[in-house]
């Protein structure tokens, strides 16, 4: 079926592209077809703003051939050879010099997520159609994005004089800030932009822009300098005050001027919702939870029926350890009135995590199952089922996992993966493995599946079976710091091939320099090899990042192979009030001879 609607498509464009027919005067050029919800997911912004302006078609005679192309192209898009598609249509499009073909090359190129492919495509596209706006911006974006801003340079500044012109400036700066976003040299988009905006300087939305993309260039003294010129421009722009705000807390200034930025503008705007939100959540972080729950209460008291408030207010009670308030506020956001536009899934998954932290799993598996398809399902179900073997209902789980329809190869994966956490878990390792093994053999190289596939291995002391599934991880992504740190810690627990176990982990810390496990991992190794005083070192900080009970572990060893013995029950102790149950730190405590 999938075939043979493929192939209807391409008949659909057969007939409008290749009969050799002009489009009627006056009316649009027809579509090729309907481009897929990827390939306009990747149109850039506005491009749908208005309708295209007729596009001359050429007379191209309708060959066997040309009709055998275009059948096999949109059957290998629907059987995933997308790739091969787009190269199809671009050479039938210089074969033809018509746009739609050219434009249905970027789409599928687009979808293939290949800026080889998509830029010669698109830019066919534009010499064909060059006042097509979708054309026209779909070059800039693709061009922006492979850093030819030069190329691009002329086309914005024709939009943005077509914007003066038409006074949507307030429209096409934002549009040109999300477009320059794309550029991988944020330094060059911000010289870019400053040269574009010259002429709109007393243009709020213009200085709004600059900020943003000085932001992404790192420069916050710029981005809050321009913002705060945005909001003296417009003193009741809110968007100017919030973005203001975000950039001054990210300057010498820090979160008090940004608090004072923001109780200046609602002294005169206090009706300013986002604005108070944005203020509540600085306090938040300022560690003035009185005074953020005071805003959000504020806001609440002007909007009693805001769910976004509502759920502000149930995550501040959670960030300052108040459960039972968070709870209240989420029932509160549930009992909201039919008519009250809200999605209920993030408040059915945060009662399952309020729940599940509490040790009601029952209630917890029942609030998760209210979750629908959407962002929040998959995390909701993997839940469900790891919570529903927590409570020996391991089949029922196993089977809510394997019976779960999904689109995609990383959402089955997700899955996948939640199934062998289940069995192992429950102490069914061998099972766990085999899972992951028959999961790995469907695809070799996927990099979730072989890293939990080695771990699976290494439970079962099959190691060489871990490392081929690490060293292979390692060959398809060399910069994946945590197959470096499994093996090279592996290797350290076991205390065998430490010279080379260093080696990993230096590769690894490399990448992720601030990661605890990681450096935790550099101080066991340095352990091992008796370099107590680096080991402890290493320790400390890793233990000051995270503490958790098995670094703990470590560096109580370390502690004590000092001769800094009762530093090390201290820590032991701490760290076992904490975790009592974590089996590397109750091991260890064994081993010494300590009581809990």
């Amino acid at each position: 079926m999938g075939a043979m609607r493929a192939a209807l498509a391409a008949m659909a464009l057969l007939a409008s592209a290749c009969a050799g027919t002009s489009p009627a005067a006056g009316g649009d050029a027809p579509a090729v077809v309907a481009p897929p919800a990827e390939a306009r997911a990747s149109e850039p912004d506005g491009a749908h703003a208005a309708a295209p302006p007729v596009e001359t078609v050429p007379q191209v005679e309708l060959t066997p051939q040309l009709m055998f192309q275009l059948l096999a192209s949109e059957i290998a898009a629907q059987r995933g050879e997308v790739g091969s598609a787009a190269a199809t249509y671009l050479s039938m499009a210089r074969q033809t010099r018509d746009p739609r073909l050219a434009r249905r090359a970027t789409e599928l190129a687009l979808v293939e997520r290949s800026l080889d492919h998509a830029l010669p495509a698109a830019e066919l596209w534009h010499e064909l159609s060059p006042n097509s706006p979708i054309a026209t911006q779909t070059i800039e974006s693709l061009w922006i994005s492979t850093g030819r801003l030069g190329e691009a340079e002329p086309l914005l500044r024709a939009r943005l004089a077509k914007a003066r012109a038409d006074r949507r400036l307030n429209e096409a700066y934002p549009q040109l800030q999300r477009t320059l976003a794309r550029s991988p040299d944020r330094k060059a988009a911000l010289a870019l932009i400053e040269r574009l905006a010259a002429p709109d300087q007393r243009v709020a939305a213009a200085r709004l822009a600059i900020a943003a993309v000085a932001h992404s260039a790192d420069d916050s003294a710029r981005a809050a300098a321009e913002a705060e010129a945005a909001l003296a421009l417009e003193p009741k722009n809110e968007g100017a005050a919030v973005a203001a705000a975000r950039y001054v807390a990210q300057t010498p200034r820090g979160g008090a001027g940004a608090i004072s930025l923001l109780e200046s503008f609602l002294a005169r705007e206090p009706k300013a919702i986002e604005a108070r939100f944005s203020l509540a959540r600085l306090l938040a972080a300022d560690g003035r939870s009185d005074d953020a729950r005071a805003q959000f209460e504020t806001a609440l008291r002007q909007e009693p029926d805001s769910p976004g408030i509502l759920f502000s207010l149930a995550q501040l009670a959670w960030q300052t350890k108040q459960p039972k308030v968070a709870e209240d506020y989420l029932r509160r956001y549930l009992a909201l009135p039919a008519q009250v536009q809200r999605d209920n899934d993030p408040a059915y998954l945060f009662m399952g995590q309020l729940a599940e932290e509490s040790g009601r799993t029952a209630e917890a598996v029942d609030w998760y199952a209210r979750v629908r398809r959407g962002e929040q399902y998959l995390p909701a179900l993997t839940r469900r089922a790891v919570l529903l073997g927590k409570l020996g209902r391991i089949d029922e789980a196993r089977e809510l996992l394997r019976t779960t329809s999904v689109g995609s190869v990383r959402e089955r994966v997700q899955l996948t993966a939640a199934e062998a956490q289940v069995l192992r878990e429950a102490g069914r390792d061998a099972e766990a493995f085999e899972v992951l093994a028959q999961a790995l053999e469907r695809h070799p190289e996927n990099p979730e599946l072989l890293y939990d596939h080695a771990m699976a291995a290494e439970r079962l002391d099959r190691l060489d079976t871990m490392e081929q599934s690490l060293r292979k991880l390692i060959a398809l992504r060399p910069d994946n710091a945590h197959a470096y740190n499994a093996l090279g810690y592996t290797f350290a627990e076991r205390n065998v091939r430490l010279g080379e176990a260093q080696a990993l982990i230096e590769k690894a810390l490399a990448l992720a320099p601030d990661d605890a496990h990681i450096i935790d991992s550099m101080g066991w190794v340095l352990f091992r090899r008796g370099e107590l005083a680096a080991a402890v070192e290493h320790l400390r900080k890793a233990y000051r990042l995270r503490p958790e009970a098995e670094i703990a572990a470590h560096l109580g060893e370390a502690l004590w192979k000092s001769g800094r013995t009762d530093e090390a029950r201290r820590i032991w102790h701490e760290a076992s009030a904490r975790e009592p149950h974590n089996k590397v730190l109750s091991e260890t405590l064994a081993r010494f001879g300590i009581a809990r």
